[in-house]
C-alpha cells in the first residue's frame, strides 16, 4: 500500500468514524492528538479534547463519572469511556511565569476560551456494524477519534445493565432513562440490601414485590417475613393524595406501566390470648373480621381523613379493597401449631435446644407414648426423671429439655380451639405473594424466632419434594427485613451460641442447595456486622444505600464513592454484581414505591 492509498484509506474511515458517531450520540469533541493515549497492563486512559463552547454548553462537564464515547478511526469501534479526571488551566498560565507578579491583576475572562483535557477510562468496547456484544475495551484508540456524548440505549446495552425482567431502577446519571434489570435467575443467587433509616430500603423492597408481580412468572411464589409491621398492608392503595408518592408511582411506571390492583396471601399466627380477646369462636370469618377491624380499619380510616376514600368488606377469609382507582384482596389463613402434626420435628422447632436436647426429642418423638400425645401439654406431663434415666441424661440437657418445652407451650401456638390453614395447603395453593405477619399478632421476640424456623424449614421440604417429583416450576422468593434480628451474628451467651449455629446451618442450607432448586433470598439490614458471615458471604448481589463510609468501603466501593454515598438522598444506591460489565453501577429506584407504605400499623 502507497502513503497516498494509507492517506485517503485514512481518511474513508475518518469519514466514517463520524458519520457513525452521529447516530450514536452528539459529538463534543476528539481524542486528543496532541497527549499520548496509553494502553499496558496497568494504563487505560484515553485523554479526550472539548473546546470551550462545548465544555459551557453542558453543565455535568466538570464532573467526574460522566459517560462518553469513542469511535475508533482504525476499528470503527465503539469504545465507552468514563471520565476520572480533568486537566483545566487559564491561558495566562502559558504565557507568565508562575513566579511573575503583577501590581494590577485584571479579571480577563477571556482566558479561560481554551480547551479542556479529559482523562477517561475505557470500559467496553461494541463493533457496532457487526452487532457484536460488549467486550472489554483492549485497544488503544487513534487520535483525532470523534467522542460522543451516547444515547442512553447505548450506554445500557454497553454496560450489560439490561439482564432480565426485573427493572431494579435506572442508572444514576445525568436525565437519560437508563434501565437497569436482573434476570430472575440472579436471585437465585440471593441478594442484600444494606442501608441507614430512611435510605430508601423499604421502599425499594416494595418496588420489588410489585415489579415481580407485575412480571407474574408461572410458578413464581414471593414470601414476605413481616415482622416489622411494614408490608402486610401492601395490598392498600398508595397514598394518591401525596405529591411525593405520586411522583414514586411515576418512576415505577416508567419500569413497569401501571398497577393499580394486588391480591396477596396473608398467613397469621394466632396466640390463645389473642383468640380469646378478639375472636372468642375461633372461626376464620370472626379472626379475618377481627383482623381487619385491629390492622387494616386504621389506615382506612386514616386515609379517609386524608381524602381518599377506599371501600372495604369481609366475606369468609377476604378482606377487599377497592375504589376508582385501586382493586385489591387478602386471603386470611390462621396459624398455630398442632403437636400431632409437628412431633416429628418438635426437636428443632424451639432453636435454643441444645444438640443434646434436640438429639433426645427426635428419639424420643418417636416413642410410642409420644405418639399417644394429643396435646404439647401432655407430651410436657410425660416427661419425667423416670423417662429421662432411661436415656441417662445429664441435669443440664434435662433442664435444657424442659425449659425449651415450657418456652414453647407459652408462646401460647400450640393446641388452639380455632380454625386453620395448614401451612402446606397455602404454599400450594395461594397465589405468587404470601405475607408471614408475625408483627400485629403480639408475638413476643421467641415466638417470632420459632415461627421464622419452623416456616424456612418447611418451605424448603416443600421445595425439595417438589425437586424429587420433578415439578418444580418459576421460584421461591424469601423476602426477610431486619435480617439480624433472626440471623444474628455470632455473639451472645451459651443459648445465644445454640442459637446461632443452629439458625447459620439451616439458613446456609438453604442458600447452598437452594440454587438448584431456585430458592432466593431477599435480605435487609442496617448494617452487615450484625449479620450472620455466612449470608454476607453467599448474597452474590448487594444494594448499598446510604450508610456509613466505613461500611460502604467494607462492601466493596472505593473511599470517593464511599464518601459520596454517605450523603446521597434516598433511593440512590450503588448495585454490586458478578454479572455486571463494571462490577457496580450507582442507581435511583423509584420512591415511595407504588403500593401500600404507612407507618400506622399500631394506631
Amino acid at each position: 500500500m502507497t502513503s497516498d492509498e494509507l492517506i485517503n484509506n485514512i481518511k474513508d474511515r475518518v469519514d466514517k468514524a463520524k458519520a457513525l458517531a452521529i447516530t450514536l450520540g452528539s459529538i463534543i469533541g476528539k481524542v486528543s492528538p496532541n497527549s499520548p493515549n496509553k494502553i499496558d497492563e496497568e494504563n487505560y486512559i484515553v485523554n479526550v479534547v472539548v473546546d470551550p463552547y462545548t465544555y459551557y454548553k453542558y453543565s455535568f462537564l466538570g464532573r467526574i463519572g460522566v459517560f462518553l464515547g469513542a469511535i475508533d478511526i482504525k476499528t470503527l469501534y465503539f469504545i465507552l469511556l468514563r471520565v476520572i479526571g480533568y486537566e483545566r488551566s487559564d491561558v495566562k498560565s502559558f504565557l507568565f511565569d508562575n513566579n511573575f507578579v503583577s501590581n494590577v491583576e485584571e479579571e480577563t475572562p477571556g482566558t479561560l476560551i481554551n480547551n479542556v483535557t479529559l482523562k477517561c477510562e475505557m470500559l467496553t468496547k461494541i463493533d457496532i456494524l457487526s452487532s457484536s456484544e460488549p467486550s472489554p475495551a483492549d485497544i488503544v484508540i487513534e487520535p483525532q477519534s470523534p467522542v460522543i456524548l451516547p444515547n442512553a440505549d447505548l450506554i445500557e446495552r454497553s454496560l450489560s445493565l439490561n439482564r432480565g425482567l426485573l427493572k431494579v431502577g435506572i442508572l444514576d446519571y445525568l436525565d437519560l432513562d437508563v434501565k437497569v434489570s436482573l434476570s430472575l435467575d440472579d436471585l437465585n443467587y440471593h441478594a442484600l440490601i444494606i442501608g441507614t433509616t430512611g435510605a430508601g430500603k423499604t421502599s425499594f423492597i416494595k418496588d420489588l414485590i410489585s415489579g415481580l408481580y407485575m412480571i407474574g412468572e408461572e410458578g413464581t411464589k414471593v414470601f414476605i417475613l413481616d415482622a416489622t409491621g411494614d408490608y402486610y398492608h401492601i395490598f392498600l392503595p398508595p397514598d394518591f393524595t401525596d405529591k411525593g408518592v405520586k411522583q414514586g408511582i411515576a418512576e415505577f411506571e416508567k419500569l413497569y406501566g401501571k398497577l393499580n390492583r394486588l391480591e396477596t396471601d396473608v398467613i397469621f399466627p394466632i396466640t390463645k390470648s389473642w383468640i380469646r380477646k378478639y375472636a372468642k369462636s375461633g372461626k376464620i370469618e370472626s379472626i379475618t373480621s377481627a383482623y381487619h377491624e385491629l390492622y387494616v380499619k386504621p389506615l382506612l380510616d386514616y386515609l379517609d381523613m386524608k381524602g381518599l376514600k377506599v371501600y372495604s368488606s369481609v366475606i369468609g377469609n377476604q378482606i377487599i379493597l377497592s375504589n376508582s382507582q385501586w382493586n385489591s384482596k387478602i386471603n386470611l389463613h390462621p396459624f398455630f401449631f398442632r403437636y400431632r402434626d409437628v412431633r416429628k420435628i418438635l426437636y428443632k422447632l424451639n432453636p435454643y435446644f441444645s444438640e443434646q436436647a434436640s438429639h433426645f426429642l427426635k428419639i424420643f418423638s418417636s416413642s410410642k407414648e409420644a405418639k399417644e400425645c394429643k396435646t404439647l401439654e401432655e407430651l410436657i406431663d410425660l416427661l419425667d426423671d423416670s423417662e429421662f434415666d432411661k436415656f441417662k441424661l445429664h441435669k443440664s440437657t434435662r433442664e435444657n429439655i424442659l425449659r425449651g418445652l415450657y418456652l414453647l407451650r407459652e408462646t401460647e401456638l400450640f393446641d388452639l380451639r380455632a380454625q386453620r390453614d395448614l401451612l402446606v395447603n397455602v404454599v400450594k395453593n395461594s397465589g405468587n405473594l404470601i405475607i408471614f405477619d408475625i408483627y400485629n399478632g403480639e408475638l413476643d421476640d421467641l415466638s417470632q424466632k420459632i415461627l421464622t424456623y419452623y416456616f424456612l424449614d418447611r418451605l424448603f421440604a416443600f421445595r425439595e419434594r417438589q425437586m424429587r417429583e420433578g415439578n418444580i416450576k418459576g421460584r421461591f422468593l424469601i423476602i426477610i427485613d431486619e435480617a439480624h434480628r433472626f440471623f444474628p451474628s455470632s455473639k451472645g451467651g451459651e443459648e445465644d451460641t445454640n442459637y446461632v449455629k443452629r439458625v447459620a446451618g439451616k439458613i446456609a442450607t438453604m442458600m447452598r442447595l437452594g440454587r438448584r432448586r431456585k430458592i432466593g433470598f431477599i435480605f435487609s439490614t442496617h448494617n452487615p456486622s450484625d449479620l450472620s458471615d455466612i449470608i454476607v458471604q453467599l448474597a452474590n448481589t448487594k444494594f448499598i444505600f446510604r450508610i456509613s463510609k466505613e461500611i460502604a468501603e467494607q462492601l466493596g466501593l472505593t473511599p470517593t464513592e464511599a464518601k459520596m454515598l454517605s450523603w446521597e438522598r434516598n433511593g440512590v444506591a450503588y448495585l454490586i454484581s458478578p454479572w455486571l460489565r463494571q462490577g457496580k453501577v450507582k442507581i435511583k429506584v423509584p420512591v415511595p414505591p407504588p403500593i401500600g407504605h404507612y407507618d400506622l400499623s399500631k394506631t
